[in-house]
Parts: C-alpha cells; structure tokens; sequence
C-alpha cells in the first residue's frame, strides 16, 4: 500500500479530538506531584497496564474500546498522573439526564490515597456542569471496598444485575446517586 493510499484510508477514520480546552489540569491536593488531566491517546497503552495491575492480567477494556471512548465529543476520561506515570483513571459516558461511570481504576500501589475519591468527584463535577441528575455504576458484588467508597460518595444500592461479567458471569450491584 502506498503512503498515499494510507493516507486516504486514514481519513475515513475520525481522530478522536484533542480535549484540553475544556479541562485545566489540576493538581491533587493531597500530594501536589499528582496532577488530574484528560486522557490522550497517547495514554491508552499506559491505561492497559494501570489496568493489567488492577484485574490481576485482565483486561476489561481494550485498546479499542479506550479509542471508541475518546471520539467522543465530550471530555469524560480523566487521569491522575505522577510525572509520567498513570496511577489511576476514571470515565464516565452521558445518557439522557445520566452519568454513567464506565471505568475506574486506581494502581494497586496508589489505592487507599483518595484518588479515586478525587476522581469521582471529578466526574460528579463533569455531570453537573452537563446538566444531570443522576449518575451511575455496576459494580462487581465481591467488590465491598468499591461499594463502601461508593456509599461514602452518596450512591445508593439500586439493583442486582445477574451474570453481569463475561468473564466470570459474576452478579453486579447497580448502583445510583442523586446529584442536587
């Protein structure tokens, strides 16, 4: 295939758009060497690792379904970063009046610093200013850490979504908070 033929067939594909225009990047509070951005795809192999940590091998998301994420037209995947490490990631996709948490992972390292306290109510921030009211999330049943941080957040126990988890065919606690 020539480079120029490359070059067309590139252009059917959309480039999934540089999102920092809307997001400033913050630095976490707790430790000022942390800073909370958006994901580029840049990241995306940094976020299968971060990923690869967490699940113990298993890789709940691909490299493409990061990629189908960040086409998207809204800022909704963030990070928190120590220089060029990734200790963490969190999204969140809009559907209706909902913000539903797609993904959230903090480095088995990292956990336990309130990272993914902060990252949460980055994306509760990120639902407000795009007008919801409820946000969202499954959460594996054997996972009390994540239901009691989510508690602590506000959300409520609304379901139990049977064989939710390919994988494992493990139940999900679908979970909701009401944000005034």
């Amino acid at each position: 295939m020539t480079k120029i033929m490359l070059k067309k067939f590139k252009a059917f594909f959309p480039k999934p758009p540089f999102k920092s225009g809307n997001y400033t990047k913050r630095p976490y509070i707790d430790n000022p060497n942390w800073f909370v951005r958006e994901v580029a795809n840049d990241d995306i192999k940094a976020l299968l690792a971060v990923e690869r940590n967490v699940y113990h091998g298993e890789l709940p998301w691909t490299k493409s379904a990061f990629l189908t994420e960040l086409i998207s037209p809204l800022p909704h995947l963030y990070l928190c970063v120590e220089n060029e490490t990734i200790l963490a990631f969190a999204g969140c996709r809009i559907i209706g009046n909902d913000a539903h948490i797609t993904n959230i992972a903090v480095d088995p390292n990292f956990q336990g610093n309130g990272i993914g306290t902060f990252l949460m109510q980055e994306l509760e921030h990120f639902a407000k200013k795009n007008n919801c009211l409820t946000m969202s999330l499954e959460v594996r049943l054997s996972n009390r850490d994540a239901q009691r941080l989510y508690r602590k957040l506000g959300y409520v126990s609304r379901a139990i979504k049977a064989a939710y988890y390919d994988q494992t065919n493990e139940d999900a606690l679908d979970m909701v908070k009401y944000i005034d």
